[in-house]
């Protein structure tokens, strides 16, 4: 026969389990679920203001090359470059104009997807926007010390559509890229 003190105690420590077992799903759940791209910085937004290439300039950004837009329908520039945020690595950028942010998403967007991603078009032969291809190009992989290399991916994994300009920020992830991408925006509108 149970005592009354081994049965409170049970209930007890069952209550306890139940407990540990419920915040124990919850903290699994909360890793696992990788955040959401929007959380990180929309890919869309539009902060209500018309951006000209100046405007960039005038930021940390620094301007390597200045492409031409014959090949991006609807673009009126397109820059090749870098920003460096308070002495930090420094992270590559492409950026291209629009007159509008709805001329952005709507003659933007199939460009902008072409330079981007896992399926980016890397070959001058299959790109319909030639201009800066080797810009968007990176060397993946490395073998011992730094020797071996597995071949060329995309230097963007993903991009941003921030008023009227189409960003390709440097990253091997989706996150990462518009992690700097919101870097982009912040030095073009900052917050306050």
């Amino acid at each position: 026969m149970i005592s009354k003190t081994t049965e409170t105690l049970s209930v007890h420590y069952l209550g306890l389990f139940i407990a540990l077992l419920t915040i124990s799903t919850i903290v699994i759940a909360g890793c696992g679920s990788g955040a959401n791209e929007d959380e990180i910085f929309p890919k869309i937004s539009d902060p209500g203001r018309i951006f000209t290439l100046d405007d960039v300039l005038a930021t940390p950004y620094k301007e390597l090359n200045n492409y031409s837009t014959a090949e991006l329908p609807g673009a009126s520039e397109a820059s090749y470059g870098f920003m460096r945020i308070g002495g930090g690595e420094p992270y590559d950028y492409e950026i291209r104009v629009y007159d509008s942010h709805e001329a952005a998403i709507e003659r933007g967007t199939p460009m902008a997807l072409e330079g981007t991603g896992k399926n980016a078009i890397l070959s001058e032969d299959d790109a319909i926007f030639k201009e800066g291809i080797k810009d968007r190009r990176t060397i993946i992989g490395g073998g011992v010390g730094g020797g071996a290399r597995s071949g060329i991916g995309p230097k963007f994994a993903a991009y941003a559509i921030f008023g009227n300009i189409i960003m390709l920020c440097q990253g091997s992830e989706p996150e990462t890229s518009l992690e700097r991408c919101s870097l982009m925006a912040n030095a073009l509108v900052p917050s306050e």
